[in-house]
């Protein structure tokens, strides 16, 4: 069996009330063996693996003595000319032969059209295989397979979604890497991928029949998982949905977008739910226009013509039109954002309404925030940092209020939910003293990918190393028993807001969990403060 707490590894901290009481020796007994590999494709021994998927066969590739990576898949047409601006169209017959009768699946694919943050992690989040408007690929990690595996209970399946404020982000990105989480687990697949950004995923031209095209990107890659992933080795009826930032908000507004017919059967937000998109309700179009007329398009009179012009322009003149003049001081990219069109995307009164009635789909959540959210979402400067309280008033009111609302929801609706806090502040993953646990922090825990922000590979006791671990044990836990593996194997009791139910995890820095009040955090959401957001492209604060 996987030994998910090592006493050597994992200091257990015991609140005097509903303690955690975790049971070393009754829980090494009574765990389940996990089993090492399980993959239904053919040559699991070779470096070249293949799938069968609904569009013909693909071939993989080893990233990992434990791990095969099939990357650059495509899930539907790709969104060029005609379908530029459209909601995504699934793939038909045999559309991935495109390299005989087998496809090459053994590199990332292109990430859709964008325009980078300025950020702490500098090039962890810069893509590494180009941009292109026909983007719209997922990637595949299995487990490897050691021995014929044909016979073995399909796996669950971890999907993941990509933050990055619906302006940038895509699977090839190095901080979003997987590998590491999947030769950790080793019995769980997950699947990461591309979906369309600014203005190519959320035009918002009243000419459109279909708007928030970004998360229907999502919904379709989605469908394909389920279609084809049992192909790979994977349990159509196991998925588990999650995300960070903008990929949890996209993900927590499918399950009210899609209440009926979710396909997951869990989901894990971090730092992020659909309250924090904030869609537009007018001037949703602003700029789709401004674009329109710097490429000569703009057409008041005939939108649907303004339309037809636009998808005829180059992708690179509209890259560049929505380029350089719209960025903020702060630096992120501008050129399309979420809107509400009452059909993926509803009004805050809506949520509310539709939250309280339990009108979503309610599945087992996972979900919660790092302390310090906003000390990476605001303008910076390596030597005098940020604006520390606005930072303060960005990590409350925009992020940590949001989760502690759906939390709320699922506790009215009887939805197990489990309610997390990261505080931890590692050295290897903090690139400046001034930074608290950053927003997107806890993704390089997640995915292992901690030794590639500063460049320096920390020894595998160490305290970042092995909190990697527990968090990447964490969500496994979470992702292979979504309603009931927290509780039994962490004996973690779901959320109330009137219990210590919230588990505040890394407390100084240490290897740690605790049970807290959730109101020690959520007491100041009564009255929450505005949102500073002219603080947030404000200049950086003098030494």
């Amino acid at each position: 069996p996987l030994n998910l707490f090592d006493p050597e590894l994992f200091q257990l901290h015991y609140s005097p009330v509903f303690a955690l009481d975790v049971k070393i020796a009754s829980l090494l007994a009574t765990l389940v063996a996990i089993p090492s590999t399980h993959a239904l494709v053919e040559d699991g021994a070779l470096e070249n693996p293949t799938a069968s998927t609904r569009q013909g066969l693909v071939r993989g590739t080893r990233v990992h003595s434990r791990v095969n990576a099939f990357r650059g898949i495509p899930f539907a047409k790709a969104p060029v000319a005609s379908l530029r601006f459209m909601p995504p169209q699934p793939l038909e017959g045999t559309e991935l032969a495109r390299d005989g009768p087998v496809r090459n699946a053994t590199e990332f694919g292109p990430v859709c059209h964008q325009f980078h943050y300025r950020t702490v992690m500098g090039n962890v989040l810069t893509e590494t295989s180009g941009q292109s408007e026909d983007c719209l690929t997922l990637n595949i990690f299995v487990p490897r397979a050691k021995v014929c595996s044909r016979d073995r209970k399909p796996l669950p399946v971890f999907v993941w979604s990509f933050g990055g404020a619906f302006g940038e982000g895509g699977g090839s990105m190095p901080l979003f890497d997987p590998t590491n989480f999947v030769a950790e687990n080793r019995d769980i697949i997950v699947v990461t991928w591309n979906y369309r950004v600014n203005l190519f995923g959320f035009p918002n031209s009243p000419a459109l029949a279909a708007q928030n095209l970004g998360i229907r990107d999502q919904r379709v890659a989605l469908e394909w998982v389920r279609d084809n992933i049992a192909g790979f080795g994977g349990d159509a009826s196991h998925i588990v949905l999650g995300g960070q930032s903008s990929g949890a908000d996209s993900g927590n507004a499918m399950l009210y977008s899609h209440a009926d017919d979710a396909i997951v059967k869990g989901i894990a937000l971090q730092s992020g739910t659909v309250q924090v998109i904030g869609a537009a309700v007018d001037n949703a179009d602003a700029e789709f226009v401004r674009v329109a007329t710097a490429v000569g398009c703009a057409d008041a009179t005939d939108r649907a013509r303004e339309l037809r012009c636009m998808q005829g322009v180059g992708a690179d003149r509209l890259h560049h039109a929505i380029s350089n003049d719209t960025l903020n001081e702060f630096g992120s990219p501008s050129g399309g954002s979420p809107m509400v069109d009452h059909e993926i995307l509803f009004t805050a009164q809506e949520y509310e309404s539709r939250g309280k009635a339990g009108r979503f789909a309610r599945v087992p959540t996972l979900l919660g925030v790092t302390d310090d959210e906003g000390d990476s979402v605001m303008n910076w400067s390596p030597e005098c940092g940020i604006n520390k309280t606005a930072s303060a008033i960005i990590s409350a009111s925009l992020l940590n209020c949001n989760i502690a609302l759906e939390s709320q929801y699922r506790h009215l609706n009887s939805v197990p939910t489990w309610r997390y806090r990261y505080t931890g502040v590692f050295p290897e993953v903090t690139p400046y003293p001034w930074l608290g646990s950053y927003h997107e922090v806890d993704v390089a825990l997640l995915m292992g990918t901690y030794d590639r922000i500063n460049g320096t590979a920390p020894q595998r006791n160490s305290t970042t190393a092995t909190a990697s671990r527990y968090y990447q044990r964490l969500f496994g836990t979470f992702v292979r028993d979504p309603a009931k593996g927290l509780e039994k194997v962490y004996e973690w009791p779901t959320f109330d807001p009137s219990r210590r139910t919230l588990m505040e995890l890394f407390r100084n820095n240490t290897v740690s969990a605790e049970l807290e009040e959730p109101a020690l955090y959520d007491a100041a959401c009564q009255n929450p403060s505005p949102i500073p957001w002219a603080a947030v492209g404000a200049p950086a604060p003098s030494c």
